[in-house]
């Protein structure tokens, strides 16, 4: 869609942010107003009549004086992109022989998007069922493929009670329905919603460079900080705002506002807050060196308040490493290690990080007592719920006498404060991935011994194929790190898993 609208000039650039749509195009009279106006993407709403033709119209409404072959021929008249959605089986199933009939005889030369509601999604009950995804995807392949598939969860959002987000079960079914279609797609998600369900929402959009987001509104128009959110935890090129005015136009001006604090998303990726791409050209760049940007972060341990305010006025940035363990004389207060006779608490550190919000350090609390973590995150969920904690956050438990002792610090995390990343350390080779850490929406990190790792191309193998699916960590000294990056700097995996370095030097 971008492509085709850059092409023909209505954009200047690849940003789905500057695309506008005519919502419910439906009978003659609304497709004719949207003809006439300037908008890019036509949404309109297919059903099927009494008697089994599509015809253009939103339920209640039951049929129209406008079919789908009537709104096909006026339309492609005009260079405006299309959005069909289908409420049911049966109406995705005969427009798909319409449009692949009208392909035929006209060609259908711009980009058509195909909407069904596929997943049970938040607030609609089980009597309300979704359209089967594994059908309706079969009938697109078979009989009009050449489309961008808008595959969606039934949702609703209706205050103050109906008001769930996206679940991580809910995500999965979508992933598991479509992970294996060859076309595009974009994942309508109610922007009401989505904020809260980052966790899981950015997850499925991290799964493959083909998946696209389009945020929705009811009735209720979202928030222009929710909307900034989303803005400032994607790529401009994957997220399109299907949001009305005037909020979208408030949306638009505080975008373009250069010196804003970005609301970045404790639990993203640190290379994108270190090294934040602009547009596609310098999404390509930082790809490319992305790995040699990893190994390049700072990670500095921070003992006191005087060396944290030093840190934090330093505009390179990096990763801030606080060792918290319980204060000597209030055993639930968490504290940074050796901090000096008035330990540096978190809360301070917290509150220190609120006043420096620009600085561009993100933090590693390496937590070495159980005592203190519910502490620890419920301090981390209160900043960030205070809009006070917009940098990464990563968490390890040090701590590890229990049996279940990953398992409890999974739990905690995911219970308490889910929005960051876990980091399992070992010490030891070969590193086995817990069980409890599988299959987690967060991003997982693994902290490595460097010197365990340097014991034979089996070790360097393995390592390779852990960064596949985790950010690694490798900490030692310099010569050991350095070894380590021309090793394996030229064979990484995924564009978003990086290797980072650790040293007392680094």
């Amino acid at each position: 869609m971008l492509d085709y609208l850059k092409q023909l000039g209505y954009i200047s650039k690849i940003d789905g942010l500057l695309v506008t749509w005519f919502h419910r195009a439906n009978n003659k009279e609304d497709m004719n107003k949207a003809l006439a106006t300037d908008v890019m993407v036509l949404e309109a709403d297919v059903i099927l009549n009494g008697i089994g033709t599509p015809v253009m119209a939103h339920p209640p409404e039951n049929d129209s004086d406008n079919s789908l072959d009537q709104w096909l021929d006026a339309v492609l008249l005009f260079e405006k992109g299309i959005k069909l959605d289908f409420k049911s089986l049966d109406s995705a199933d005969s427009s798909l022989d319409i449009l692949s009939q009208k392909n035929a005889s006209k060609r259908i030369n711009r980009p058509i998007w195909l909407n069904a509601d596929i997943v049970q999604g938040p607030n609609v009950p089980a009597f309300l069922p979704a359209i089967n995804g594994t059908r309706f995807l079969q009938l697109v392949q078979e009989k009009f493929w050449d489309v961008t598939l808008s595959p969606g969860w039934k949702a609703t959002y209706i205050p103050p009670i109906l008001v769930g987000t996206y679940t991580r079960k809910m995500v999965e079914e979508m992933y598991d329905i479509i992970k294996d279609v060859p076309q595009l797609v974009t994942f309508p998600v109610h922007a009401m919603l989505v904020r809260r369900g980052w966790q899981h929402i950015s997850w499925i959009l991290s799964q493959s460079p083909k998946y696209s987001l389009t945020l929705w509104q009811g009735s209720i128009h979202p928030t222009v900080d929710d909307l900034l959110f989303v803005r400032d935890n994607s790529h401009p090129a994957r997220v399109y705002y299907d949001i009305y005015e005037p909020t979208l136009s408030e949306f638009k001006n505080a975008a373009r506002k250069s010196n804003r604090l970005r609301k970045f998303y404790p639990g993203g990726n640190l290379i994108d807050f270190l090294h934040r791409p602009r547009d596609l050209e310098d999404r390509l760049i930082v790809s490319a060196g992305a790995h040699r940007g990893s190994l390049a972060v700072r990670w500095f341990t921070a003992a006191d308040e005087s060396s944290l305010l030093t840190r934090l006025s330093d505009q390179v940035g990096g990763m801030l490493v606080l060792h918290l363990v319980p204060h000597s004389k209030k055993p639930n207060v968490p504290v940074v290690e050796d901090s000096g006779s008035q330990p540096l608490s978190l809360g301070d550190v917290l509150q220190l990080l609120g006043q420096h919000a620009h600085a561009p350090w993100g933090i590693y609390l390496r937590v070495h007592s159980y005592e203190i973590l519910e502490v620890s995150l419920n301090l981390l969920q209160s900043a960030y719920s205070t809009e006070n904690l917009y940098r990464p956050v990563w968490i390890s438990m040090e701590d590890r006498h229990s049996s279940n002792a990953t398992m409890d610090f999974v739990s905690g995390v995911e219970t308490l404060f889910p929005y960051a990343t876990l980091v399992l350390v070992e010490q030891e080779w070969p590193f086995v991935l817990p069980v409890a850490a599988a299959g987690l929406s967060q991003r997982v990190a693994l902290h490595l011994n460097a010197a365990s790792v340097l014991r034979g191309e089996k070790q360097l193998h393995s390592l390779t194929g852990l960064m596949d699916r985790h950010d690694v960590i490798l900490e030692g000294n310099m010569r050991d790190v350095s070894v380590l990056k021309r090793l394996v700097g030229p064979r990484t995996g995924r564009e978003n898993t990086h290797l980072y370095g650790m040293s007392e030097e680094s």
